[in-house]
């Protein structure tokens, strides 16, 4: 069974990733890379998003489908980040609409969808090796669907190809 491992931010005690699997790995063909990104979450929307993380992080664990996954979350600025690298789509949307992400999708949108939080989706296609998370952040904000305070800014675009580096 897989483990998540814990990575302390040394700049930022309020802040830590957790990782799922091997960052380095070969993406096969037909890989996707899932992103949820929330920013400006309060102090009560962090707290939630983090008690269902943990529901989702245990059934991600059991998944032969998910090839990585790194969850990032920061108080200062209310962040919280899903990266989540599965075998193909269809792996993906049936995770998503099952079991706890799809309780937490359902029950819990306005944690994502209210205030002042600013949230971002992106799912791509990808081959070989994985970027950075500050350039799957950046790629992510320039691309991905975004919501302000609920309401759709902007729909995905992401380009035909899926070189973060450029």
């Amino acid at each position: 069974m897989k483990t998540w491992m814990k990575h302390e931010d040394p700049n930022n005690k309020y802040g830590a990733t957790f990782t799922l699997g091997d960052r380095n790995i070969m993406l096969p063909p037909g890989a996707v890379i899932s992103v949820t990104r929330g920013e400006l979450f309060n102090i009560p929307r962090l707290i939630i998003n983090g008690m269902l993380n943990q529901f989702i992080m245990k059934a991600l664990t059991k998944n032969e489908n998910l090839l990585y996954a790194e969850l990032t979350g920061q108080m200062q600025g209310g962040i919280g980040q899903t990266i989540t690298v599965w075998r193909d789509g269809k792996r993906m949307n049936e995770f998503r609409k099952s079991g706890s992400h799809n309780f937490a999708r359902r029950f819990f949108s306005w944690v994502f969808y209210s205030g002042k939080v600013q949230s971002y989706f992106l799912t791509w296609g990808h081959q070989g090796h994985l970027s950075s998370a500050e350039q799957i952040t950046t790629y992510v904000k320039k691309y991905g669907r975004h919501f302000d305070g609920g309401k759709l800014v902007k729909k995905a675009n992401p380009p035909k190809t899926t070189n973060l580096s450029t």
